[in-house]
């Protein structure tokens, strides 16, 4: 997650283009198409391309992307980009090989993802892991490919697929939201109901012990109130209750203060009220108020990751950002491994 891509412009009305604008790593072209100089693998300057329709969402992983598009029928679609050595971009075919010999892709439709899709069904909220990318459609199931050894794919198997395979165990029970980010999938149900697959070995599956990997989705009970929102970290997994209260579990800088590096079960941050929003990235966190105000905490920040205008290596309790509230938007603000970027 050394990347990002954010959608830009769109241009044309009724035949809508979304200009995208690419920054960071991309040497396997995992910010839409190869960069002017194929050799470099950071990039200074963004890398430009368009799709046709309008992006309604964008996720990142460790060297792919993925993105839900409107296109000009009003239909849904997935398109994705980047590392496919795993399978996580759905494609089969071999790729252009990389400087690492990988196979990887500028934009591609994932036209997989309609053999399985019902009549009527269309991809809602795409999620990118390291090496595997989740799919939630409009009629609530999850769909997930790419790398399963930790069974990110939930399908109760060690094993990676090259195609969206259906989570399994989910029958019967919409699901509203997903989140992930690295090797585990949060996934909330339309009746509020909370279910967890792939790596927990830091009990960030907030059972009350660690597993190693869950293969299956896992039901997990919790008494805090309903949920209104889950974010999937690295080691850790954040909470949102609908009463605005913050819930933590895992290993890390969890926002529990400098002696309380590890719960494994959920546990209420304190100084965070009335939040609307939450986000994780592998070791850090942001939480946004109803006042629009921003928190951040989490390990690493000597690059200023965190936003606290600090030179403090670790952020152990939640932090207020120096960031005007009449700025921030919790829907268009997202967080990767390195940066946080909000639009306004």
């Amino acid at each position: 997650m050394r990347h990002a891509l954010v959608a830009g412009e769109v241009l044309g009305g009724a035949s809508a283009r979304t200009v995208l604008a690419g920054f960071g790593l991309n040497s396997s072209w995992q910010l839409g198409k190869p960069s002017v100089d194929d050799s470099i693998d950071r990039i200074g300057e963004p890398v430009v391309c368009a799709v046709d329709g309008t992006v309604t969402q964008i996720a990142c992983g460790r060297e792919h992307s993925a993105m839900v598009v409107r296109r000009h029928d009003g239909i849904r679609r997935v398109l994705v980009c980047g590392n496919n050595a795993y399978g996580q971009l759905g494609l089969a075919a071999e790729g252009s090989g990389s400087d690492h010999g990988l196979p990887r892709y500028g934009i591609n439709e994932l036209t997989a993802l309609s053999d399985v899709l019902g009549g009527g069904e269309e991809p809602v909220k795409v999620q990118c892991g390291l090496d595997h990318t989740v799919v939630l459609t409009s009629r609530g199931r999850v769909f997930a490919m790419g790398w399963g050894d930790d069974g990110q794919l939930g399908t109760g198997l060690q094993t990676s697929s090259k195609r969206p395979v259906l989570v399994a165990g989910l029958e019967g029970t919409p699901i509203a939201d997903i989140s992930s980010t690295t090797d585990f999938t949060l996934a909330l149900a339309v009746d509020g109901r909370l279910f967890y697959w792939g790596n927990a070995e830091y009990g960030q599956c907030m059972v009350g012990r660690k597993i190693d990997r869950v293969l299956a989705r896992m039901n997990v009970s919790f008494g805090g109130g309903r949920i209104k929102a889950v974010a999937a970290g690295g080691c850790h997994s954040l909470l949102l209750t609908e009463a605005g209260q913050v819930y933590v579990c895992g290993y890390g800088a969890l926002g529990l203060g400098p002696d309380k590096l590890a719960v494994l079960e959920p546990t209420p941050i304190g100084g965070l009220d009335g939040v609307e929003a939450i986000l994780a990235s592998t070791d850090r966190c942001l939480a946004i108020d109803k006042e629009r105000r921003v928190y951040s905490w989490g390990l690493g920040n000597s690059a200023g990751r965190l936003g606290n205008g600090s030179a403090a290596a670790n952020v152990f309790l939640p932090e207020a950002l120096s960031i005007d509230p009449a700025l921030v938007n919790p829907s268009m603000t997202a967080l990767g491994n390195d940066i946080a970027i909000m639009v306004s």
